[in-house]
């Protein structure tokens, strides 16, 4: 997880304003109802950051959270008081529950670099979900999605701080360095600028099905995703 997640935790929400979680999570309940076969309603949101997605989905599902980063679940819990979160690494992830649901959205999984990392994770979602569960997997990008040196600036211009995020993507093997550049400006330390290389695994979207039915998932490609571009979904089998 980049720098930016624990040391601009606050502004996360802010910086993101601009995406759509009330229409995805809308959606995310019309794609779940079509393919659970389950009669539960135990919602897993894993790399649920500040936990906006649980918002909108705590009046339809019975919803757990959970996150590597503790700044994020901080604010995860003042805005979502009633729900239980968790911290921990979804590689090595053991709650101890089962669930109905299992997302993994915003391109959370991409921040796996190795195979055996996405192995492991998917192994720990096939662990957690009942058989008849649905577990729906939002990728940044895939092998045959990545848009190679691609670029992105987002600003942020609030009354006590402005931010501005600049990068240029660059690959190297199998991993995506987005280069994430930050300028950050306050009244107290003048402006800093510092660097999150934010390196992410490519994997081929074959890669990601044959996983997912090696652990026991009938697989599904959703196309468009939400803010990404596709959506990989998987019916735990009987």
């Amino acid at each position: 997880m980049g720098t930016f997640y624990s040391r601009l935790a606050a502004y996360y929400d802010q910086m993101y304003a601009h995406i759509d979680y009330e229409g995805a999570a809308h959606r995310l309940h019309e794609i779940i109802q079509k393919y659970k076969q389950t009669p539960g309603n135990r919602l897993l949101d894993v790399a649920c950051g500040t936990g906006t997605h649980i918002m909108y989905l705590n009046d339809k599902y019975d919803v757990m959270g959970f996150d590597i980063s503790e700044e994020m679940l901080r604010i995860a819990r003042k805005k979502c008081p009633d729900i239980s979160f968790v911290q921990g690494n979804m590689v090595s992830m053991d709650i101890g529950q089962d669930f109905d649901v299992i997302i993994c959205l915003f391109g959370s999984i991409t921040y796996l670099t190795t195979s055996i990392e996405l192995q492991q994770t998917i192994q720990s979602f096939s662990r957690h979900i009942k058989p008849g569960g649905v577990v729906i997997i939002e990728p940044l990008f895939t092998e045959e999605t990545l848009r190679e040196r691609s670029m992105g600036l987002n600003c942020l211009n609030l009354p006590d701080i402005k931010i501005a995020r600049s990068n240029v993507s660059r690959r190297e093997g199998n991993i995506v360095y987005l280069d994430f550049h930050f300028l950050i400006s306050t009244q107290e330390h003048g402006t800093e600028h510092f660097i999150d290389p934010s390196p992410m695994g490519v994997f081929s979207l074959g890669t990601f099905q044959n996983l997912m039915e090696e652990n026991g998932f009938s697989v599904d490609i959703i196309e468009p995703g939400f803010d990404k571009e596709i959506l990989i979904l998987g019916v735990k089998k009987p």
